[in-house]
């Protein structure tokens, strides 16, 4: 199946990686099923198709509602993230990018190494205009509102430059705007105080580019605790700092529901609380502290849409995880951020590396595909991310 005037993009299959994740493969042909019998949507399950049409067969599911790409090969979450450009060509998560390069598939998912969806997302689909690395967008829960915070960058890059950090912001902004239609989003930066003297010195700088920004709606910085507080539609950071955020929330969650769980198992009366108040708990984090319910994070950057899921991620998690795909697809959301990015044109001075940069857009040779430095300095800071989570 190939992309033609009579077949577009919006109604091929998602590709999914059913390698690699935290709980084995069936999880992961699991959520596919669920994502075509719950909301019609079709699936190219890429991986091993013999334990491929064993699930299916033990689900009761007919292999012609799914394609299936064969391969054996994958990378492990212990393993580097470079494999997939050299040593594993046929990792599933590169052959399911060469799916959407060849116009076989609309969208990819993945729980798999992130690293290496990074890597072979940058090296088989290559960036939007003016993008040098994408980034990891979270979505995380507010308090008192139904409107979750971009958070971007939550793992993909462990050392940025200011331009970088611009560059997230942008995406952000447009993602907010397009996604869930808020009017100007907010952006802000991660930092350690509000005040215009915090921050490292790439803040700094990255602050006072998006300060001299027209079209982008900047509002300072922002502390840890404001997160999930409303004061910000796109919260932006780096992804080492952003990683041990979202590490940090989960490990609070986990702390928050055992100290009830405790108490409740230790008093009568807590026990006829929990009782009437279970229904409004499991509302509650079913619909807004559970990550399944998101489903996973899109990379913002690429040309082409790609889910993150957590990898650890259950059926549930991978099913919105599609759905997700499949909305960026079916709501042209990179190509309408991809004109959004080439329509800038932005006198801002800045050092990058060796060379100097004074257009936003950095309409250069590189803007659709890495180099190959460039795409070894990625992959080696992604490793980094990936070695800081396995510890």
């Amino acid at each position: 199946m190939v992309i033609s005037e009579e077949n577009s993009r919006e109604t091929l299959p998602v590709a999914v990686d059913v390698m690699g994740a935290d709980h084995g493969p069936e999880a992961v042909i699991d959520g596919a099923i669920c994502a075509f019998n719950e909301l019609g949507i079709r699936t190219v399950l890429v991986g091993d198709q013999e334990v491929i049409k064993k699930r299916l067969r033990a689900k009761q599911q007919s292999e012609s509602d799914y394609i299936i790409r064969h391969t054996d090969q994958f990378v492990g979450m212990d393993e580097s993230p470079s494999l997939v450009i050299r040593g594993k060509n046929k990792a599933s998560v590169r052959v399911a990018f060469e799916l959407l390069k060849e116009g076989r598939a609309s969208a990819v998912v993945s729980a798999g190494n992130t690293g290496a969806m990074m890597a072979a997302g940058v090296f088989v689909s290559g960036t939007l205009p003016g993008i040098v690395r994408p980034a990891i967008a979270t979505l995380i829960p507010r308090v008192g509102r139904d409107q979750p915070t971009v958070f971007l960058d939550s793992g993909a890059n462990v050392d940025t430059h200011a331009f970088q950090l611009v560059q997230f912001a942008l995406m952000g902004s447009f993602y907010a705007h397009m996604a869930f239609g808020v009017d100007a989003p907010r952006v802000a930066l991660l930092s350690n105080g509000t005040e215009a003297s915090k921050g490292t010195d790439m803040l700094r700088a990255a602050a006072q580019m998006l300060g001299q920004m027209n079209n982008l709606n900047f509002v300072g910085y922002v502390e840890g605790r404001d997160i999930p507080r409303a004061v910000a539609d796109v919260i932006v950071c780096d992804g080492f700092v952003g990683n041990i955020v979202l590490k940090t929330m989960e490990g609070s969650i986990e702390l928050v529901l055992d100290s009830i769980r405790h108490y409740v198992e230790g008093c009568l009366r807590g026990k006829l609380g929990m009782w009437l108040a279970k229904p409004v708990l499991r509302s509650v984090f079913n619909h807004k502290l559970n990550p399944a319910a998101y489903g996973g994070a899109p990379l913002l950057g690429l040309k082409d849409a790609a889910i993150v899921c957590h990898g650890s991620s259950n059926s549930r998690a991978i099913r919105n995880g599609i759905r997700v795909a499949d909305k960026m697809v079916r709501e042209s959301l990179l190509p309408k951020m991809s004109e959004s990015l080439g329509a800038l044109d932005l006198d801002v001075a800045g050092e990058y590396e060796n060379g100097l940069w004074n257009r936003m857009g950095q309409r250069l040779e590189k803007n659709t595909k890495l180099s190959r430095e460039e795409l070894k300095n990625s992959v080696e800071s992604v490793e980094q991310t990936e070695a800081t989570d396995n510890e």
